[in-house]
């Protein structure tokens, strides 16, 4: 046979072998995650309770779809007095028994004004006491409630002085998941009750002064009173029909809420107004249901339409006010199956839609082992998550014992994975050398990680003890260290690099930094990025660890922008994926021979590359002087 044909054979062949050898190193298994129908009971989300005082044994129903307690006081429950306040005597029995017993969350709003209050002083008398006007109305319970003045500027004066005092106690407070702004309407609400007899009055409001924008700059004051108190916790806004306000309480980091869920959709149709636009913004959206179940009965209004109707917007929070909390009990199996419905669809729910991890991974006894993961994830909840969680993926044995743990924040971050979007993310988990060979669990689990003491939950099966799940089982399989050094040139033998426009490459003797000749590239250049290239005709494995380095001198190069050695990686295709650059060159030692050196690791997509002298600029035009010699290209990792 011709000896020409035969290297040509050889050679092909050798190509043609470096891709196979990829696929075997990278063959793939594919899952889907089986899902789950649980409700997650997650941070920054739920359904909660209308509590009161009842105190529901851990085994009822509705303790595993609501795990947030909510209370309404009025002011003059915590602080009836102007010295002091029952803060201890209120707050202290629900912490110790929602969160220190139960393990629950709570949440506030503190009341102003309240026509379901038994008592004639929803405000506490102290504040009328100190000059603060006030209008006589109706309760329900009682022929005569005073009510404060909310635009007067004495009243707005102690009301943030107790707002402060009232952070101060409460404020990052362990099991505290959010409060309610309650110091302006009736209930704490964004309306005066016009249209409730016994309640606010055109009269009254002529007569106190009421004008449009002193309401504005009242809730403007007020917003600005919990945003300073609660830095640390979440406060929600009832929002009504009043757009300058709520996006002033948004600007704030303030949420929102609305009382007003009907059949036909919220109060002010808040939903499409201000929780859909405003949810890509972190501002959360909660409701409450406008009727007790019973009501509702009466009024011919369907639950389950009455849900769709809320779960259409981005809402985090729902209350279960349909029944107060010791009813929940007896709920007709309606009322349980629709609730549990709504806590599984409400705020985030994440799930894997498709994972590909390696069928096994190489360990050579030196050099750490690498595991390549592609996963798929997407949000099957009907609001954004609104925290930037990371990943940590697990490497288990079959004694439980965990091998290698690879912490991960996702390139999109979290608040980014919006509700029925494809979220693709590939990682690579790095494995202790000296990991015994044999099969392994693959575990994931999500988490804030200055909060590592409590994991998201997930909607797919396989949850362990520690909130992790199960995702497939690899091998670890003994191998053969690799070549190290995959290319090296020193230009011993005058094989070149191909030179840019404007320059020449050619083999020297002078100068050299090892043996006898070096590269020299001379010229002027300009309107490419590099001075010389050259493609590398190898395959660069993906997922892998390298080292890319040489030796340069710069003689003398006008203007003085320093040139580097780059590798560009491409994919199978031959597209481009990266840049990877070694330091630059260093022009307070011009004319010294300079080490350049890059450590880089090769996505999944990585297939090949090319090396090149860069320019470090585009448009510009250089004349130059350069020596290049010993470039190495080292694989010091792979799968």
């Amino acid at each position: 046979m011709d000896i020409q044909l035969l290297v040509l054979i050889t050679l092909l062949l050798l190509i043609v072998s470096v891709p196979k050898a990829m696929v075997e190193n990278f063959e793939m298994t594919e899952i889907t995650p089986q899902t789950t129908d649980d409700v997650l009971l997650n941070p920054g989300m739920g359904l909660y309770l209308a509590a009161g005082g009842y105190q529901p044994k851990p085994d009822a129903w509705f303790m595993n779809i609501a795990d947030i307690a909510y209370f309404r006081p009025d002011w003059s429950q915590v602080k009836p007095e102007e010295n002091g306040n029952y803060f201890d005597e209120y707050f202290g029995p629900i912490f110790d028994f929602w969160v220190n017993k139960m393990g629950k969350r709570v949440a506030f709003r503190i009341m102003s004004e309240s026509m379901h209050s038994r008592t004639k002083y929803v405000t506490p008398e102290w504040v009328f006491a100190k000059g603060v006007p006030s209008v006589k109305h109706t309760g329900i319970y009682t022929s005569e409630q005073i009510d404060p003045v909310f635009w007067d500027e004495k009243y707005l004066e102690i009301q943030k002085e107790f707002i402060l005092e009232l952070g101060k106690y409460l404020d990052g407070k362990e099991g505290l998941e959010y409060v309610d702004i309650g110091s302006i309407g009736e209930w704490g609400e964004m309306h005066l009750g016009l249209h409730i007899p016994g309640r606010w009055t055109p009269k009254q409001l002529e007569e106190t002064g009421y004008t449009e924008e002193k309401y504005i700059e009242t809730y403007r004051y007020i917003i600005d009173a919990f945003a300073e108190a609660f830095p640390r916790t979440q406060v929600f806004l009832n929002v009504g029909d009043y757009d300058t306000i709520n996006d002033y309480a948004a600007l704030r980091g303030i949420h929102f809420r609305q009382d007003g869920l009907t059949p036909s959709g919220p109060s002010s149709n808040v939903g499409k107004r201000f929780y859909q636009p405003y949810s890509k913004r972190g501002i959360k959206g909660n409701y409450e249901f406008h009727s007790s179940y019973n009501e509702m009965k009466k009024k011919s209004w369907d639950l389950k339409t009455t849900i769709d109707k809320g779960l259409e917007d981005p809402i985090s929070y729902l209350n279960t006010n349909i029944f107060g909390t010791w009813e929940l009990e007896n709920a007709p199996e309606e009322v349980k199956t629709l609730l549990t419905y709504a806590g599984q669809k409400l705020g985030f729910r994440f799930i894997i839609l498709k994972l590909k991890a390696q069928k096994e991974f190489h360990l050579d006894g030196e050099s750490p082992g690498r595991l390549m993961i592609e996963h798929t994830w997407k949000n099957i909840g009907v609001a954004p998550c609104y925290e930037s969680y990371a990943l940590i993926f697990s490497l288990i044995n079959n004694n439980g014992e965990t091998m290698a743990d690879q912490l991960f924040f996702p390139k999109k971050p979290t608040t980014q994975w919006f509700p029925d979007e494809d979220i693709t993310e590939r990682i690579l988990i790095r494995i202790p050398a000296d990991v015994p060979t044999g099969e392994y669990t693959l575990k994931v689990s999500m988490l804030a990680p200055e909060k590592p003491e409590r994991k998201i939950l997930l909607g797919i099966v396989g949850k362990d003890t520690q909130n992790r799940y199960d995702l497939c089982q690899v091998n670890a399989v003994k191998t053969e260290r690799r070549q190290a050094v995959v290319y090296e040139e020193g230009f011993e033998s005058g094989n070149l690099w191909s030179a840019s426009s404007g320059m020449k490459v050619s083999a020297d003797k002078t100068l050299a930094h090892s043996g006898n000749y070096i590269m020299l590239i001379t010229g002027t250049q300009q309107g490419s990025w590099n001075y010389a290239s050259h493609d590398l005709g190898l395959s660069i494995l993906s997922g892998s660890k390298y080292r890319l380095s040489c030796w340069m001198q710069v003689e003398s190069i006008n203007p003085e922008i320093e040139p580097y050695l780059k590798i560009g990686l491409t994919n199978a295709k031959g597209e481009w994926l990266e840049n990877q650059n070694t330091n630059y060159y260093d022009f307070s030692k011009l004319g010294t021979w300079q080490y350049m050196e890059i450590v880089f690791e090769t996505s999944a997509e990585t297939f090949g590359g090319h090396l090149a002298v860069e320019k470090g600029s585009l448009e510009s035009q250089i004349t130059a002087t350069i020596r290049i010699d010993d470039v190495k290209l080292e694989l010091l990792e792979s799968p």
